[in-house]
């Protein structure tokens, strides 16, 4: 009789237990709207990058230049919620060539591997599905490199409303970027 209710007892204790546990992983995974997620960090990389993008990513960015001197560092996730939400994180591709009526770009794109749109070394928007540039992260000069923003996310500058075979070519307006919310899986603090 002992017996019976001990384990009756273990049971009821395991079973709070797994409960206790499943909601908290319940609650782990609903998205907070409290603070943007993000820090400071010193990178080592200063005006004379040349070459590939650098990814840091668990920052989720890459740190680019544009071959004369002006880098930038691109926010790793394509502008708006649904690539963030899908996961969609930007490869770069060293050999991708896109050729245009405007022009040719490339070598080296960054690809968005659901929509297929591309943008060029300094986040401009090529071809494909995107309603403006890349997204980026505000960088102050430091002696030892740059330091990177992640806690402010700057959006891309938005490209003119125009049909939609010229939207891939279409320049974008300049324009003081706006802030955008960083919706990235992790941009969790």
């Amino acid at each position: 009789m002992i017996g019976t209710r001990i384990g009756v007892a273990l049971a009821l204790v395991l079973s709070i237990a797994a409960l206790g546990v499943g909601v908290a992983a319940l609650m782990g995974t609903i998205r907070d709207n409290g603070a943007p997620g993000g820090r400071l960090v010193q990178t080592r990389i200063t005006n004379e990058l040349t070459g590939d993008p650098v990814e840091f990513a668990a920052d989720g960015f890459f740190m680019t230049s544009d071959g004369s001197g002006r880098v930038a560092a691109l926010y790793a996730y394509p502008p708006g919620y649904f690539g963030d939400v899908r996961g969609c994180k930007l490869v770069w591709q060293p050999l991708a060539v896109v050729s245009s009526a405007s022009g040719t770009a490339g070598p080296g794109l960054f690809t968005d591997p659901c929509s297929g749109a591309r943008f060029d070394r300094t986040g401009t928007l090529v071809t494909g599905p995107a309603d403006r540039n890349l997204d980026r992260f505000p960088m102050t000069p430091e002696p030892d490199g740059f330091l990177v923003d992640t806690r402010t996310l700057l959006c891309g500058a938005n490209l003119p409303v125009a049909d939609a075979a010229d939207a891939p070519t279409a320049t974008p307006t300049p324009e003081t970027p706006a802030t955008c919310a960083r919706v990235s899986p992790d941009a969790a603090p």
